[in-house]
């Protein structure tokens, strides 16, 4: 049943999440391949509008998971998922582009992080997240150290 395969998807990301937290990557990358495997096609199911995730919010919150263990193909899962963002979820994408900002910062790639900073700069001010703003505050100083 694609109702319950969606939810399970969305269940397993989230035990990733919280695995990568806990710092337990072996159970946070476990979690997204069970994750991965269930996930159904298509974009949601209108019986469950609060339950949005697909394939580019899966690889958003897959890179979300393994920037925290420096795991270097997050950065191809981040651009995958920005790819197949759609401009309604402005959070989303700020954490997102935080996320890429630390992944290329991490790889050594300090001007290619740079723009992606300061969209999430942006995108956090819109919002008003200011648990982004500092994360992003953060990651600015690290590249402006970077690339000195």
């Amino acid at each position: 049943m694609v109702r319950r395969a969606r939810l399970r998807t969305w269940l397993f990301a989230a035990e990733a999440e919280a695995a990568a937290i806990l710092g337990d990557e072996a159970t946070c990358r476990t979690a997204l391949d069970q994750a991965a495997a269930l996930l159904p096609d298509g974009n949601g199911d209108p019986d469950m509008p609060y339950l949005s995730i697909n394939a580019h919010h899966l690889a958003r919150w897959r890179g979300n998971c393994l920037v925290r263990f420096g795991d270097p193909g997050t950065v191809e899962d981040l651009r995958s998922a920005l790819a197949g963002m759609d401009g309604t979820y402005n959070r989303a994408e700020a954490a997102l582009r935080c996320d890429l900002g630390h992944a290329l910062l991490a790889l050594g790639e300090a001007q290619a992080a740079q723009p992606h900073i300061q969209r999430a700069q942006q995108l956090a001010t819109m919002t008003g997240s200011r648990r982004q703003r500092k994360r992003i505050d953060e990651l600015s100083r690290a590249v402006t150290r970077a690339l000195r």
